[in-house]
């Protein structure tokens, strides 16, 4: 068995293409690092790094090594968190909607039955969201099912649905928008704010929809921040589009007022797990929970 600083040093030389750097980011001396990744590939018998006086890059096998070596540290960092506090962390990365509206009751749900357990939720790109999963920097990944549909590495994630409900159009109570026929095209003469709305989502549309969106423009100001459109929808005569729960009680508020989306197309969110940790018990207590909160235990897994 490695010693895993070992691992460790190789980890850093990788990521930062550098010995110095390395040292410098670990607090070591230049030589420890270099004795650690000669240490590494004498036990192993295999060169890691083809070094020069001015550059260091890794050979095939540091290439193989790396994305292993990120696993492997990190489940040893879990290891060592759950022996030493006796709880666990989540990290979940999801869309902006999502984190606004839909994970916050699933968290007081999860809560009930594991009160140690720490959750961190941030949202990002997907494009990033699933290198920070493949890489095991996040256990979890929350987003629309068309933006789920896009995600490269299909296969080796785990997808399985918790939500499913209609869009819901919002606008100013005296908006324009009311005295027309309330179609797509009507809408469409409007500028329209929108939560996310990221390529992988647009892609996964039906053609004949996408053409449309693309036609009108659609949308003008895409944000990562949902109640920031509801935020630009009452002080303008723009658009928005929003879950129905999560437009519910802004509109129940009379801020905004609102009208069924005029198109086949509705909010639906799926959680994405790598395969080999997607039944790890944790996680499936807390999708289990947000599945209870929203009426969809049902909803199965693929």
């Amino acid at each position: 068995m490695v010693d895993l600083r070992l691992l460790k040093h190789f980890e850093t030389v990788f990521r930062l293409g550098s010995f110095s750097k390395a040292a410098e980011a670990l607090g070591l001396t230049h030589s420890a690092i270099t004795k650690s990744i000669k240490t590494l590939e004498e036990t192993w018998q295999v060169r890691l790094f083809n070094r020069t006086t001015r550059l260091v890059a890794p050979t095939e096998a540091g290439r193989r090594l790396f994305p292993m070596a990120v696993d492997l540290l990190a489940f040893a960092e879990n290891v060592k968190r759950e022996t030493q506090q006796g709880e666990r962390e989540l990290k979940v990365i999801s869309g902006p909607a999502i984190l606004e509206s839909f994970i916050h009751p699933g968290i007081l749900k999860f809560r009930e039955t594991h009160p140690k357990t720490k959750i961190t939720v941030e949202t990002m790109p997907p494009t990033l969201a699933i290198e920070e999963l493949v890489q095991r920097r996040v256990h979890l990944l929350l987003y629309h099912n068309n933006t789920v549909s896009g995600l490269p590495y299909a296969n080796s994630l785990r997808v399985r649905e918790l939500v499913r409900e209609p869009y819901t159009v919002l606008f100013r109570p005296d908006h324009a928008v009311l005295k027309t026929d309330l179609s797509l095209g009507a809408m469409l003469d409007y500028d329209w704010t929108i939560a996310g709305f990221d390529p992988a989502f647009e892609g996964n549309l039906a053609p004949d929809i996408r053409n449309t969106l693309q036609e009108g423009g659609f949308p003008r100001y895409r944000l990562l921040n949902q109640t920031a459109c509801f935020d630009m929808v009452q002080k303008s005569d723009m658009l928005t589009a929003a879950p129905a729960s999560a437009a519910k009680e802004i509109v129940a508020s009379g801020a905004l007022a609102s009208a069924p989306y005029p198109a086949d197309m509705e909010f639906s969110m799926s959680a994405v797990t790598l395969m080999d940790a997607g039944t790890e018990p944790t996680v499936t207590a807390f999708l289990d929970a947000l599945a209870d909160v929203w009426g969809n235990s049902h909803a199965g897994g693929t």
